[in-house]
């Protein structure tokens, strides 16, 4: 016999032993402290006990499983590695916007010190510019910016250059089309993510 054998049987052994010996040692009602009637005795230790509380069943949706859900139903893919063609095209132009974003900032903030340099009288003052200028149609209760006073001097002399005064007001497309130039020419400093003075 293998000493691990001879082990186990003198351990089991010994604790058939004690169990026969000392019923009372083994029992809950003296591990307490407390006497008990011979009857109730045998009762406390042949008692089963009681299996250990069960979990709250997780709700699904949580991170845990519903307890009625089917195990050969395919559970729905929560990351997905490979992106779809229209997050590709989402992220593409996020990254491109940002570049243009930034690119204009930087055209904005030269335009902004030549301003400056041109008409430093207007250093330091702010004027209100309509986004849909009021001479090309614009309504005159329309969107308007805090632009720089130098800045918006430039902004005017552009549309003059496009459109200058005195002539018929051009058709709503047309306008647009002269916003849309003069505007990616000289952007205004709150589309492009500065904030007001």
């Amino acid at each position: 016999m293998k000493p691990s054998r001879t082990w186990r049987a003198v351990l089991a052994t010994w604790l058939v032993t004690l169990s026969c010996a000392a019923p009372q040692a083994l029992s809950s009602a003296a591990a307490r402290g407390t006497e008990a009637p011979e009857a109730q005795a045998d009762t406390l230790e042949t008692r089963p006990s009681r299996p250990p509380p069960r979990a709250a069943p997780s709700r699904p949706g949580r991170g845990g499983r519903s307890r009625n859900r089917n195990p050969f139903e395919p559970r729905e893919r929560v990351f997905n590695a490979e992106p779809t063609p229209e997050q590709r095209e989402a992220s593409r132009r996020k990254v491109e916007n940002a570049a243009v974003e930034h690119s204009l900032r930087d055209r904005y903030w030269r335009l902004k010190a030549e301003a400056e340099r041109l008409y430093p009288d207007k250093v330091g003052q702010y004027q209100e510019h309509h986004f849909w200028p009021r001479y090309l149609g614009g309504p005159p209760t329309g969107r308007t910016f805090k632009v720089p006073a130098p800045y918006h001097q430039l902004i005017t002399n552009a549309f003059r250059r496009k459109h200058p005064y005195g002539q018929a007001k051009p058709s709503e497309a047309r306008a647009k089309e002269l916003m849309l130039e003069v505007y990616s020419d000289h952007p205004i400093p709150q589309l492009i993510g500065i904030p007001d003075p």
